[in-house]
């Protein structure tokens, strides 16, 4: 993990490992019931990605964010999934809500080898 804090207004933060795209919302039936659900895969993550950014000392600010994502990967993933995921496992730890994301960048870059792969993530607070 590479963590580098800059500025009184940023942090930029790598994720190890492959990363988990936003899986589609599952129905679950409990007795009588019906709920939705995100997938375990997803759910771990999401909470990766919040352990990793709070371990990097982010906290949640109140106006707008700029996210900067660089995905690196080996094969086929949908940019915007990725995208998904990591900005729910960044609510409450980076900003309150994903609502306050004004500007995303998403680069996805190819790798060669399983273990290149990694997300490095870098958030601001952006001009209002």
């Amino acid at each position: 993990m590479v963590v580098s804090i800059f500025r009184v207004s940023g942090v930029k933060i790598t994720v190890p490992g492959r990363p988990v795209p936003k899986g589609r919302p599952r129905l679950g039936v409990r007795g009588r019931k019906a709920f939705i659900y995100t997938p375990p895969a997803t759910r771990e993550y999401e909470k990766l990605v919040g352990w990793v950014a709070k371990s990097a000392g982010c906290r949640p600010v109140e106006g707008p964010v700029s996210v900067a994502l660089s995905v690196y990967v080996k094969g086929r993933l949908d940019a915007d999934n990725i995208a998904k995921s990591i900005l729910d496992g960044l609510n409450g730890v980076a900003y309150e809500d994903d609502d306050q994301v004004v500007e995303l960048l998403v680069r996805k870059h190819k790798v060669k080898r399983k273990e290149e792969e990694r997300v490095e993530i870098e958030i601001r607070e952006a001009s209002a």
